[in-house]
Protein backbone atom coordinates (compact mmCIF):
# COMPACT_ATOMS: atom_id res chain seq x y z
CA UNK A 1 0.00 0.00 0.00
CA UNK A 2 2.72 2.46 0.95
CA UNK A 3 4.85 1.49 -2.11
CA UNK A 4 2.08 1.97 -4.55
CA UNK A 5 1.47 5.61 -3.20
CA UNK A 6 4.97 6.12 -2.88
CA UNK A 7 4.49 4.78 -6.72
CA UNK A 8 1.91 6.80 -7.66
CA UNK A 9 3.74 10.44 -6.00
CA UNK A 10 6.34 9.40 -8.14
CA UNK A 11 4.29 9.26 -11.58
CA UNK A 12 2.82 12.39 -10.60
CA UNK A 13 6.03 14.15 -10.13
CA UNK A 14 7.33 12.72 -13.08
CA UNK A 15 4.40 13.88 -15.49
CA UNK A 16 4.66 18.03 -13.63
CA UNK A 17 7.95 17.69 -13.78
CA UNK A 18 7.26 16.83 -17.74
CA UNK A 19 5.01 19.31 -18.11
CA UNK A 20 7.03 22.17 -16.24
CA UNK A 21 9.81 21.79 -18.59
CA UNK A 22 7.46 21.66 -21.99
CA UNK A 23 6.12 25.04 -20.48
CA UNK A 24 9.87 26.08 -19.82
CA UNK A 25 10.56 25.37 -23.32
CA UNK A 26 7.65 27.43 -24.83
CA UNK A 27 8.68 30.09 -22.51
CA UNK A 28 11.99 30.37 -23.65
CA UNK A 29 11.73 29.77 -27.27
CA UNK A 30 8.24 31.65 -27.55
CA UNK A 31 7.90 33.94 -24.46
CA UNK A 32 7.69 37.77 -25.09
CA UNK A 33 10.29 39.91 -24.04
CA UNK A 34 7.91 41.75 -21.64
CA UNK A 35 6.60 38.55 -19.81
CA UNK A 36 7.01 38.52 -16.41
CA UNK A 37 5.54 34.88 -15.74
CA UNK A 38 8.29 33.80 -13.88
CA UNK A 39 5.75 30.67 -11.63
CA UNK A 40 3.98 27.80 -13.29
CA UNK A 41 7.34 26.09 -12.83
CA UNK A 42 7.10 23.49 -9.98
CA UNK A 43 9.50 20.94 -9.10
CA UNK A 44 12.25 22.11 -10.74
CA UNK A 45 15.16 24.09 -9.26
CA UNK A 46 14.66 27.40 -8.49
CA UNK A 47 18.35 27.63 -11.18
CA UNK A 48 15.44 27.60 -13.81
CA UNK A 49 13.64 30.80 -13.13
CA UNK A 50 17.20 32.69 -12.35
CA UNK A 51 17.63 31.28 -15.84
CA UNK A 52 14.47 32.48 -17.32
CA UNK A 53 14.71 36.08 -16.18
CA UNK A 54 18.19 36.34 -17.67
CA UNK A 55 17.69 34.65 -20.84
CA UNK A 56 14.75 37.36 -21.39
CA UNK A 57 16.24 40.45 -20.12
CA UNK A 58 19.25 38.95 -22.61
CA UNK A 59 16.71 39.10 -25.34
CA UNK A 60 15.13 42.56 -24.00
CA UNK A 61 18.71 43.91 -24.40
CA UNK A 62 19.50 42.51 -27.74
CA UNK A 63 15.71 43.83 -29.04
CA UNK A 64 16.96 47.19 -28.14
CA UNK A 65 20.61 46.77 -29.63
CA UNK A 66 18.68 45.71 -33.03
CA UNK A 67 15.93 48.63 -32.69
CA UNK A 68 19.06 51.02 -32.35
CA UNK A 69 20.84 49.56 -34.53
CA UNK A 70 17.97 49.85 -37.10
CA UNK A 71 17.75 53.71 -36.13
CA UNK A 72 21.40 53.86 -36.96
CA UNK A 73 20.50 52.62 -40.43
CA UNK A 74 17.50 54.57 -41.09
CA UNK A 75 19.72 58.15 -40.43
CA UNK A 76 22.81 57.27 -42.07
CA UNK A 77 19.91 56.20 -45.49
CA UNK A 78 19.04 59.43 -44.69
CA UNK A 79 21.81 61.41 -44.58
CA UNK A 80 23.08 63.68 -47.68
CA UNK A 81 26.61 62.97 -46.47
CA UNK A 82 28.39 59.90 -48.27
CA UNK A 83 29.34 57.73 -45.98
CA UNK A 84 31.64 54.43 -46.93
CA UNK A 85 32.62 51.74 -43.93
CA UNK A 86 36.45 50.35 -45.09
CA UNK A 87 38.21 47.32 -43.68
CA UNK A 88 41.87 46.93 -42.61
CA UNK A 89 42.43 45.92 -46.31
CA UNK A 90 40.33 48.74 -48.30
CA UNK A 91 37.51 46.21 -48.81
CA UNK A 92 33.97 48.30 -48.36
CA UNK A 93 32.10 46.73 -45.98
CA UNK A 94 29.23 49.15 -46.30
CA UNK A 95 27.84 52.01 -47.74
CA UNK A 96 25.11 54.47 -47.72
CA UNK A 97 22.96 56.02 -50.70
CA UNK A 98 24.50 59.23 -50.30
CA UNK A 99 28.05 57.57 -51.13
CA UNK A 100 26.25 55.35 -53.71
CA UNK A 101 24.67 58.24 -55.84
CA UNK A 102 28.06 60.93 -55.32
CA UNK A 103 30.40 58.36 -56.34
CA UNK A 104 28.84 55.76 -58.99
CA UNK A 105 28.29 52.54 -57.69
CA UNK A 106 25.95 49.95 -56.56
CA UNK A 107 26.70 49.10 -52.81
CA UNK A 108 25.25 45.72 -53.30
CA UNK A 109 27.79 44.73 -55.79
CA UNK A 110 30.60 46.43 -53.84
CA UNK A 111 30.68 44.92 -50.87
CA UNK A 112 33.38 42.76 -50.26
CA UNK A 113 35.87 44.33 -53.15
CA UNK A 114 38.49 46.66 -52.82
CA UNK A 115 37.80 50.68 -52.54
CA UNK A 116 40.16 50.90 -55.38
CA UNK A 117 38.17 48.52 -57.80
CA UNK A 118 35.00 50.04 -57.17
CA UNK A 119 35.89 53.88 -57.45
CA UNK A 120 38.97 54.53 -60.03
CA UNK A 121 39.93 57.83 -57.90
CA UNK A 122 43.72 57.99 -57.70
CA UNK A 123 42.99 60.88 -55.30
CA UNK A 124 40.69 59.18 -52.97
CA UNK A 125 42.44 56.38 -52.40
CA UNK A 126 46.20 58.04 -51.86
CA UNK A 127 43.72 59.93 -49.17
CA UNK A 128 42.56 56.48 -48.06
CA UNK A 129 46.15 55.26 -47.82
CA UNK A 130 47.37 58.34 -45.78
CA UNK A 131 44.49 57.88 -43.03
CA UNK A 132 45.04 54.08 -42.70
CA UNK A 133 48.83 54.97 -42.35
CA UNK A 134 48.31 57.56 -39.76
CA UNK A 135 45.85 55.99 -36.78
CA UNK A 136 43.14 56.05 -39.41
CA UNK A 137 42.49 59.76 -39.27
CA UNK A 138 42.24 62.29 -41.83
CA UNK A 139 40.50 65.83 -42.78
CA UNK A 140 41.41 66.97 -46.37
CA UNK A 141 39.95 68.01 -49.46
CA UNK A 142 39.91 66.39 -52.77
CA UNK A 143 39.18 67.20 -56.53
CA UNK A 144 37.78 63.62 -58.48
CA UNK A 145 37.91 63.40 -62.26
CA UNK A 146 34.36 62.51 -63.15
CA UNK A 147 32.35 63.48 -65.93
CA UNK A 148 31.20 66.54 -64.19
CA UNK A 149 34.50 67.54 -61.79
CA UNK A 150 33.95 66.78 -57.73
CA UNK A 151 35.19 69.00 -54.54
CA UNK A 152 34.89 66.88 -51.78
CA UNK A 153 35.94 67.64 -47.93
CA UNK A 154 36.86 64.08 -47.09
CA UNK A 155 37.04 63.08 -42.92
CA UNK A 156 38.49 59.84 -41.80
CA UNK A 157 37.96 58.32 -38.72
CA UNK A 158 38.92 54.39 -37.77
CA UNK A 159 36.56 51.86 -37.65
CA UNK A 160 37.33 49.28 -34.87
CA UNK A 161 36.63 45.31 -35.23
CA UNK A 162 37.03 43.07 -32.68
CA UNK A 163 40.40 40.41 -33.08
CA UNK A 164 41.17 42.49 -36.55
CA UNK A 165 42.95 45.18 -37.45
CA UNK A 166 40.71 49.01 -37.64
CA UNK A 167 39.41 49.84 -40.72
CA UNK A 168 37.97 53.30 -41.93
CA UNK A 169 35.03 55.17 -42.16
CA UNK A 170 34.89 57.67 -44.55
CA UNK A 171 32.16 60.80 -44.41
CA UNK A 172 32.26 62.34 -48.06
CA UNK A 173 30.78 65.68 -48.29
CA UNK A 174 29.99 67.44 -51.63
CA UNK A 175 31.39 71.16 -51.53
CA UNK A 176 31.53 71.56 -56.02
CA UNK A 177 28.70 73.87 -55.73
CA UNK A 178 30.03 75.83 -52.95
CA UNK A 179 33.44 75.88 -54.57
CA UNK A 180 32.16 77.38 -57.66
CA UNK A 181 30.12 79.87 -55.92
CA UNK A 182 33.43 81.01 -54.26
CA UNK A 183 35.11 81.05 -57.53
CA UNK A 184 32.40 83.00 -59.48
CA UNK A 185 32.15 85.44 -56.28
CA UNK A 186 35.67 86.11 -56.56
CA UNK A 187 36.44 86.94 -60.28
CA UNK A 188 33.12 88.33 -60.15
CA UNK A 189 34.28 90.90 -57.80
CA UNK A 190 37.36 91.07 -59.39
CA UNK A 191 35.87 91.66 -62.83
CA UNK A 192 33.70 94.95 -60.80
CA UNK A 193 36.72 96.29 -59.27
CA UNK A 194 38.29 96.50 -63.21
CA UNK A 195 35.43 97.61 -64.99
CA UNK A 196 34.43 100.53 -62.11
CA UNK A 197 37.90 101.29 -62.44
CA UNK A 198 38.25 102.64 -65.88
CA UNK A 199 35.37 104.93 -65.88
CA UNK A 200 36.04 106.30 -62.35
CA UNK A 201 39.84 106.69 -63.72
CA UNK A 202 38.56 108.89 -66.65
CA UNK A 203 36.43 110.75 -64.62
CA UNK A 204 38.74 111.88 -62.04
CA UNK A 205 41.67 113.18 -64.57
CA UNK A 206 39.23 114.77 -66.37
CA UNK A 207 38.01 116.44 -64.00
CA UNK A 208 41.18 117.27 -62.28
CA UNK A 209 42.61 118.62 -65.58
CA UNK A 210 39.36 120.86 -65.65
CA UNK A 211 40.44 122.08 -61.69
CA UNK A 212 43.99 122.72 -62.17
CA UNK A 213 44.20 123.93 -65.94
CA UNK A 214 42.78 127.18 -66.98
CA UNK A 215 40.65 126.50 -70.56
CA UNK A 216 40.47 129.15 -72.72
CA UNK A 217 39.30 126.64 -75.36
CA UNK A 218 35.73 126.45 -75.25
CA UNK A 219 35.95 123.59 -77.68
CA UNK A 220 38.52 121.61 -75.84
CA UNK A 221 36.39 122.03 -72.56
CA UNK A 222 33.48 121.36 -73.57
CA UNK A 223 35.31 117.92 -75.11
CA UNK A 224 36.50 117.36 -72.01
CA UNK A 225 32.97 117.68 -70.14
CA UNK A 226 31.81 114.99 -72.57
CA UNK A 227 34.23 112.65 -72.15
CA UNK A 228 33.38 112.57 -68.21
CA UNK A 229 29.65 112.58 -68.87
CA UNK A 230 30.10 109.46 -71.37
CA UNK A 231 31.83 107.99 -68.54
CA UNK A 232 29.40 108.49 -65.80
CA UNK A 233 26.52 107.17 -67.90
CA UNK A 234 28.85 103.93 -68.57
CA UNK A 235 29.69 104.05 -64.56
CA UNK A 236 26.09 104.39 -63.74
CA UNK A 237 25.01 101.48 -66.41
CA UNK A 238 27.53 99.09 -64.66
CA UNK A 239 26.09 100.08 -61.10
CA UNK A 240 22.14 99.72 -61.84
CA UNK A 241 23.16 96.52 -63.59
CA UNK A 242 25.00 95.17 -60.92
CA UNK A 243 21.70 96.08 -58.83
CA UNK A 244 19.63 94.16 -61.02
CA UNK A 245 21.11 91.07 -60.69
CA UNK A 246 21.54 91.29 -57.62
CA UNK A 247 18.01 91.40 -57.14
CA UNK A 248 17.45 88.40 -59.71
CA UNK A 249 19.83 86.13 -57.55
CA UNK A 250 17.85 86.40 -54.63
CA UNK A 251 16.08 83.24 -54.18
CA UNK A 252 12.99 85.33 -52.94
CA UNK A 253 12.85 87.72 -55.78
CA UNK A 254 10.11 85.78 -57.69
CA UNK A 255 7.69 86.36 -54.58
CA UNK A 256 7.96 89.99 -54.70
CA UNK A 257 7.43 90.51 -58.44
CA UNK A 258 3.80 90.40 -60.03
CA UNK A 259 3.02 88.33 -62.66
CA UNK A 260 0.31 88.78 -65.62
CA UNK A 261 -0.49 87.09 -68.82
CA UNK A 262 1.34 89.53 -71.43
CA UNK A 263 1.10 89.74 -75.11
CA UNK A 264 4.36 89.03 -76.62
CA UNK A 265 3.42 91.60 -79.40
CA UNK A 266 2.70 94.46 -76.79
CA UNK A 267 6.24 93.75 -75.27
CA UNK A 268 8.00 93.56 -78.82
CA UNK A 269 6.60 96.52 -80.06
CA UNK A 270 7.53 98.77 -76.92
CA UNK A 271 11.05 97.68 -77.52
CA UNK A 272 11.03 98.58 -81.12
CA UNK A 273 9.42 101.91 -80.33
CA UNK A 274 12.13 102.52 -77.17
CA UNK A 275 15.25 101.96 -79.99
CA UNK A 276 13.53 102.74 -83.16
CA UNK A 277 15.71 105.89 -83.04
CA UNK A 278 19.27 103.67 -82.27
CA UNK A 279 18.16 101.35 -85.26
CA UNK A 280 17.03 104.53 -87.53
CA UNK A 281 20.97 105.77 -86.85
CA UNK A 282 22.84 103.09 -88.36
CA UNK A 283 19.98 102.50 -90.99
CA UNK A 284 19.12 99.30 -89.71
CA UNK A 285 15.93 97.83 -89.81
CA UNK A 286 14.07 95.49 -87.50
CA UNK A 287 11.45 93.43 -88.63
CA UNK A 288 8.65 91.83 -86.49
CA UNK A 289 6.91 88.45 -86.63
CA UNK A 290 4.66 88.09 -83.57
CA UNK A 291 1.22 86.01 -83.45
CA UNK A 292 -0.87 88.04 -82.07
CA UNK A 293 -2.10 84.67 -79.84
CA UNK A 294 1.28 84.55 -77.82
CA UNK A 295 0.54 85.25 -74.66
CA UNK A 296 3.22 84.89 -71.25
CA UNK A 297 2.40 84.97 -67.83
CA UNK A 298 5.44 87.35 -66.72
CA UNK A 299 6.85 90.58 -65.16
CA UNK A 300 6.28 93.35 -67.66
CA UNK A 301 8.98 95.00 -66.81
CA UNK A 302 11.83 92.75 -66.44
CA UNK A 303 10.44 90.83 -69.99
CA UNK A 304 10.73 94.53 -71.93
CA UNK A 305 14.37 94.75 -70.12
CA UNK A 306 15.42 91.56 -71.60
CA UNK A 307 14.22 92.09 -74.71
CA UNK A 308 15.31 95.15 -74.83
CA UNK A 309 18.94 94.14 -73.85
CA UNK A 310 18.78 91.38 -76.81
CA UNK A 311 17.71 93.94 -79.27
CA UNK A 312 19.98 96.29 -78.15
CA UNK A 313 23.07 94.45 -78.60
CA UNK A 314 21.76 92.82 -81.95
CA UNK A 315 21.46 96.60 -83.39
CA UNK A 316 24.94 97.67 -81.54
CA UNK A 317 26.95 94.76 -83.03
CA UNK A 318 25.03 94.59 -86.91
CA UNK A 319 26.74 96.48 -89.34
CA UNK A 320 25.13 99.34 -91.19
CA UNK A 321 22.47 99.08 -93.71
CA UNK A 322 21.58 95.38 -92.35
CA UNK A 323 18.37 94.13 -90.54
CA UNK A 324 17.48 92.77 -87.35
CA UNK A 325 14.78 90.24 -87.17
CA UNK A 326 12.38 89.72 -84.09
CA UNK A 327 9.95 86.49 -84.40
CA UNK A 328 8.06 84.30 -81.88
CA UNK A 329 7.09 80.96 -82.04
CA UNK A 330 4.61 79.03 -79.84
CA UNK A 331 6.00 75.29 -79.19
CA UNK A 332 4.62 73.14 -77.00
CA UNK A 333 4.73 74.40 -73.02
CA UNK A 334 7.09 77.50 -74.14
CA UNK A 335 7.08 80.42 -75.99
CA UNK A 336 10.11 81.11 -78.23
CA UNK A 337 11.20 84.63 -78.64
CA UNK A 338 14.10 85.15 -80.52
CA UNK A 339 16.24 88.07 -81.85
CA UNK A 340 18.33 87.77 -85.24
CA UNK A 341 21.57 89.81 -86.33
CA UNK A 342 23.43 90.16 -89.16
CA UNK A 343 26.11 90.74 -87.33
CA UNK A 344 30.30 89.24 -87.44
CA UNK A 345 28.97 85.84 -85.54
CA UNK A 346 30.30 84.28 -82.49
CA UNK A 347 33.28 81.68 -82.35
CA UNK A 348 32.02 78.31 -81.26
CA UNK A 349 34.36 78.34 -78.60
CA UNK A 350 32.99 81.44 -76.55
CA UNK A 351 29.20 80.18 -76.87
CA UNK A 352 29.06 78.07 -73.80
CA UNK A 353 29.74 80.90 -71.83
CA UNK A 354 28.85 83.69 -73.30
CA UNK A 355 25.43 84.19 -70.52
CA UNK A 356 28.45 84.92 -67.88
CA UNK A 357 28.78 87.90 -66.19
CA UNK A 358 31.59 90.66 -67.55
CA UNK A 359 32.03 87.78 -70.65
CA UNK A 360 33.09 89.04 -74.00
CA UNK A 361 34.01 88.12 -77.23
CA UNK A 362 35.80 91.44 -78.33
CA UNK A 363 36.52 93.17 -75.05
CA UNK A 364 37.98 96.26 -76.86
CA UNK A 365 35.10 96.40 -79.24
CA UNK A 366 32.54 96.02 -76.50
CA UNK A 367 34.00 98.88 -73.97
CA UNK A 368 33.91 100.84 -77.30
CA UNK A 369 30.34 100.36 -77.66
CA UNK A 370 29.71 100.97 -74.49
CA UNK A 371 28.46 97.45 -73.40
CA UNK A 372 28.55 97.17 -69.39
CA UNK A 373 29.08 93.56 -69.70
CA UNK A 374 26.15 92.57 -67.93
CA UNK A 375 23.51 92.31 -70.56
CA UNK A 376 23.18 88.80 -71.53
CA UNK A 377 23.48 87.36 -68.16
CA UNK A 378 20.53 89.64 -67.27
CA UNK A 379 19.23 88.36 -69.42
CA UNK A 380 19.42 84.82 -68.41
CA UNK A 381 18.82 85.37 -65.04
CA UNK A 382 15.28 86.97 -66.11
CA UNK A 383 14.42 84.05 -68.26
CA UNK A 384 15.10 81.45 -64.98
CA UNK A 385 13.72 84.18 -62.74
CA UNK A 386 10.08 83.11 -65.25
CA UNK A 387 10.79 79.41 -65.12
CA UNK A 388 12.30 79.68 -68.49
CA UNK A 389 15.51 79.67 -69.97
CA UNK A 390 17.95 81.17 -73.26
CA UNK A 391 19.46 79.78 -75.98
CA UNK A 392 22.13 80.83 -78.53
CA UNK A 393 23.28 80.11 -82.38
CA UNK A 394 25.81 81.39 -84.20
CA UNK A 395 27.98 81.50 -86.70
CA UNK A 396 31.21 83.02 -87.62
CA UNK A 397 30.61 85.72 -90.52
CA UNK A 398 26.51 84.74 -90.68
CA UNK A 399 25.12 86.49 -87.87
CA UNK A 400 23.66 85.75 -84.36
CA UNK A 401 20.08 84.14 -82.87
CA UNK A 402 19.43 85.12 -79.13
CA UNK A 403 16.32 83.02 -77.95
CA UNK A 404 14.19 83.86 -74.99
CA UNK A 405 12.16 80.68 -73.92
CA UNK A 406 9.42 81.50 -71.82
CA UNK A 407 6.29 78.74 -70.48
CA UNK A 408 3.00 79.21 -72.00
CA UNK A 409 0.17 80.34 -69.12
CA UNK A 410 -1.27 77.11 -67.84
CA UNK A 411 -5.22 76.55 -67.91
CA UNK A 412 -5.63 76.98 -64.31
CA UNK A 413 -3.24 80.31 -64.30
CA UNK A 414 -5.30 81.71 -67.31
CA UNK A 415 -8.81 80.49 -65.79
CA UNK A 416 -7.64 81.93 -62.67
CA UNK A 417 -6.63 85.73 -64.44
CA UNK A 418 -9.62 85.53 -66.30
CA UNK A 419 -12.03 84.97 -63.31
CA UNK A 420 -9.92 87.74 -61.05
Amino acid sequence: MVAAAILSAWAVTALIRRQSMRKLSRALAEAPADSRDEEGFPLLETLAGDVLRRLRHERERRDRVEERLREIERVLRATPIAVIALDHLQRIVGSNPAAERLLNFDERTARGRLLQEVVRQPALNRAVARALAADGRLHDELHLEFDSPLELQISCEPLQAESQPAGLVLSLVDVTRMRRLESMRSEFAANVSHELRTPITNIKGYVETLLQVDLDDSERRRKFLEIIHRNTVRLSGIVEDILTLAFLEEPESRQTLEFAQVPVREIVNEVVDALGTAATARSIRISVSVPDSAVVDANRSLLEQALANLVSNAIRYSGEGTAVRIECVETGEQVRISVHDQGPGIPSKHLPRIFERFYRVDKARARAQGGTGLGLAIVKHIATTHGGGVEVASQVGSGSCFSLLLPRPSAGAAAGRIAG
